[in-house]
C-alpha cells in the first residue's frame, strides 16, 4: 500500500492522498486504503487514532462533499496559502 504523506505524533496519524484533480474514485480508494491501515494498526497495537485526508490541486464542490461526507479532510490551494476543509464532527474511526 501507498501513502502520499503520513503525518504523525504520539497520539495521531494522518494519511492524505494527494492528487492533481479530486475524483469519487480517489474517495474511494482511499476508504479501502484507510481500512487496511486500521486493521494493519490493530494487529501492532497501534492504539493512535487515525484520520484521512484528500489533497489536491482542482476540487470540485461535488468531490468535496463525497471526501468530507466520507470523513477526510479536503485540502487545498488557496491564493498562496492552502485551505483545509474539516469533516463534520462525526469523524468515522480508523
Amino acid at each position: 500500500m501507498t501513502i502520499d504523506a503520513f503525518l504523525e505524533n504520539g497520539a495521531q496519524a494522518t494519511a492524505v492522498e494527494v492528487k492533481a484533480k479530486l475524483q469519487k474514485a480517489d474517495v474511494d480508494g482511499h476508504v479501502s486504503r484507510m481500512e487496511k491501515l486500521r486493521r494493519y494498526a490493530d494487529l501492532r497495537g497501534d492504539l493512535r487514532d487515525y484520520f484521512g485526508a484528500m489533497a489536491a490541486t482542482v476540487v470540485a464542490e461535488k468531490e468535496q462533499d463525497y471526501a468530507l461526507e466520507n470523513s477526510f479532510y479536503v485540502i487545498e490551494p488557496s491564493g498562496e496559502d492552502v485551505k483545509v476543509t474539516e469533516p463534520d464532527s462525526n469523524l468515522r474511526g480508523w
